[in-house]
């Protein structure tokens, strides 16, 4: 038997060296530019502020195998359906640990590969969510004491104790090169990344078990997170790895911190535990998203709203959205619970919380219904602006199951010989599509990922309607100069001048309209100017996006809008694209432009350089405004609402480290933005 399973799984691993030898050119290739994202009150934006509903999928099953998943109907072991239960009966089956984990390694090379993601995206979803399992973020040898346990040659307590002489000595997480769960991660990151998609990264089988589910958890004893403090030390510490590796990577929209607890005694042991990783996270410097899970598999927040935690910027609260025999859910926009406002599952609660705490919602998990049903929610969340996350990509049963494909026959724990079969199964294009593909992916389903035209890199295709600054290479801003002269890139802030109006100009192209008239190439005779009262060949554009995030303006002779580095008037004679045919846009608003006399929408601020407080004005006309703070990277740090017109108006900057910021402020008609040195 040794010998039998040990040649065909030769063979499997040259298999996962080749796939993965194959994938190396995508792995190295840069990842092009993309947008953070962030919390706008109660919305996920873009770095534009345009609003993105994550529409996705989750794929379980991959790093952490439920029971239900590896087959339909198993009892596992002493009524336990667990990962390390269908390892456990492997080993009963004979397979050594060597085996066991050559099989594993092999199943993970092959449940998710590339051409799954491509899938993904060509159906529309602009998202996954990766379950991840705490022991793959241990070392082989680490991982080896814990298979111990399953096996039963070694003690749980005796696994505790090794765990605890691994932390103490900083020996946990400290060895990339030999953590399962970094290749897996970025992999996904890369394949995603090629096609526009995001990621959410998800600790769904948490240190010591977060509930009494041990299928979830693979628990080797229910709700050991809550009752050993060690544990939760563990789990800050991976939280605090995750940051620091992936604090400045753009393709993570979110990390789930802690996946489903379930039946914690204390809903305010699951708050401080919540209010500890958003604190290590932000040690690390990481500003991205983070979604919080209540009690009640993910659902019940009571002691656990956004007031009730610091470092309340860019918290997302994740509902997962099942109905059953015994708690019927519908999906009516305006059900609501009365009796536990708290509790996360009806549309009507998420949206009366979202309002009521100002912070996004997102579904990460729902599924596991018909396609009416799992059609109806994917739809209705959309239509209040809320995105989803499907419950499961794919899992193994012999007919249409929930998921959006089912792996038929054999099942992993009926015996040794069929497990080369199930690692074929697995594959991309071997696995047979469900009906419920049809019912939610998002392009066959009038679902929309970018209701404000957006996309996965922050920018509008072209902003028609909208009034937009350019900023060049040199940081200062393109003015029309007022039509008084050739345009310029030398302004250092925005005033009407630097403001245009962009409007469709046929044929794709756009033009640019300023308070004197629309910008006009000359065919590139002469300088840039902007008097011309309508629009000819001359004054239209294309808009060209870049990879690195900024924009290009091409006309009608071919050649590019130049910045000229600010050292002479604007020209559109250069050919190619460089430095300074690059810039960065922002959106202003959607009014047409006043003539000169009207209101600019830059404030007043001081003093800059900033040391803890910022003071600014805004008009006092305007009733109420938020303000927002930015990183270079373009993710939210601060942000307060002033419901009040006050004019005069300061910030609290002592939480922020040294460096530059973006202080973007926003009200009922009134738009401004300004960069600060924070010393």
């Amino acid at each position: 038997m040794r010998n039998y399973f040990s040649f065909h799984f030769a063979g499997w691993r040259l298999m996962g060296v080749l796939a993965l030898a194959l994938a190396l050119p995508g792995l190295l290739a840069p990842a092009r530019a993309q947008s953070f994202l962030h919390a706008a009150g109660p919305k996920i934006v873009n770095a534009d502020n345009q609003e993105v509903l994550l529409n996705g999928v989750n794929l379980g099953g991959w790093a952490l195998q439920e029971g239900y998943i590896v087959k339909p109907g198993w009892q596992g072991i002493n009524g336990r359906q667990t990962q390390g239960t269908v390892k456990k009966t492997l080993y009963d089956l004979g397979m050594s640990d060597a085996d066991v984990e050559a099989f594993y390694q092999s199943y993970r090379n092959n449940f998710i590969t590339r051409p799954d993601i491509d899938f993904l995206a060509s159906k529309g979803f602009n998202c996954v969510r990766l379950p991840l399992h705490y022991d793959l973020f241990l070392t082989p040898s680490q991982r080896a004491v814990r298979n111990s346990v399953l096996r039963g040659t070694t003690t749980y307590a005796a696994y505790v104790s090794a765990l605890t002489g691994w932390y103490n000595s900083n020996q946990l997480f400290t060895d990339p090169a030999n953590m399962e769960a970094l290749r897996l991660i970025d992999n996904v990151l890369a394949w995603c990344a090629a096609n526009n998609m995001y990621v959410v990264l998800d600790l769904h089988a948490a240190p010591g078990s977060q509930g009494t589910d041990t299928n979830i958890a693979d628990a080797l004893q229910p709700l050991d997170l809550w009752n050993q403090a060690i544990y939760q030390d563990i789990t800050a510490r991976l939280w605090g790895s995750i940051a620091a590796r992936y604090k400045n990577d753009a393709r993570v929209a979110m990390y789930d911190l802690i996946n489903e607890p379930n039946n914690v005694p204390g809903n305010q042991q699951i708050h401080n535990l919540l209010q500890r990783l958003i604190t290590t996270v932000r040690a690390e410097g990481d500003n991205h998203l983070l979604l919080l899970e209540g009690n009640g598999f993910g659902n019940d927040f009571n002691l656990m709203e956004k007031s009730t935690f610091t470092n309340t910027a860019n918290l997302v609260y994740n509902s997962h959205r099942y109905s059953g025999a015994t708690y019927l859910l519908d999906n009516n926009v305006a059900s609501v619970d009365l009796g536990s406002p708290n509790n996360l599952r009806t549309i009507g609660n998420l949206t009366r919380f979202r309002t009521a705490q100002n912070v996004p919602i997102w579904v990460g998990e729902t599924g596991e219904n018909t396609d009416t049903w799992m059609h109806d929610a994917a739809v209705s969340l959309n239509s209040v602006g809320i995105g989803w996350c499907h419950w499961t990509y794919k899992r193994f049963e012999g007919s249409n199951n929930a998921a959006l494909f089912h792996i038929p026959p054999p099942y992993i724990v009926d015996g040794v010989a069929g497990l080369p079969q199930v690692l074929n199964n697995i594959l991309f294009g071997n696995a047979v599509p469900n009906t419920a593909l049809n019912a939610l992916a998002p392009n066959q389903n009038g679902i929309v990922n970018y209701p404000d035209g957006g996309n996965y890199h922050g920018l509008l295709p072209a902003p028609v309607g909208r009034i937009v600054w350019l900023q060049g290479n040199n940081n200062k801003f393109v003015s029309s100069e007022g039509g008084f002269q050739p345009m310029t890139c030398a302004r250092s802030s925005r005033g009407v001048w630097e403001q245009f109006t962009m409007e469709a100009a046929g044929s794709g192209k756009v033009a640019l309209r300023s308070t004197t008239g629309y910008v006009s190439s000359e065919n590139g005779t002469r300088p840039v100017t902007v008097n011309h009262a309508t629009v000819s060949a001359a004054e239209a554009f294309d808009w060209v996006l870049n990879a690195d995030g900024t924009v290009s303006l091409r006309g009608n002779n071919g050649a590019y809008l130049s910045s000229e580095n600010g050292t002479g008037p604007m020209t559109c004679t250069r050919t190619s694209i460089s430095a300074t045919e690059k810039f960065t846009f922002g959106i202003s608003g959607s009014a047409p432009l006043a003539g000169k006399g009207s209101k600019k929408t830059s404030s007043a601020f001081y003093p800059n350089p900033v040391a803890n407080t910022l003071a600014y004005e805004v008009p006092a006309s305007v009733p109420s405004h938020r303000i927002t703070v930015l990183d270079t990277a373009g993710r939210v740090v601060l942000t307060e609402t002033h419901p009040t017109p006050v004019s005069q108006n300061t910030l609290d900057l002592s939480s922020l480290k040294s460096g530059l910021y973006v202080v973007r402020i926003a009200g009922p008609g009134y738009n401004s933005e300004f960069k600060i040195s924070k010393q």
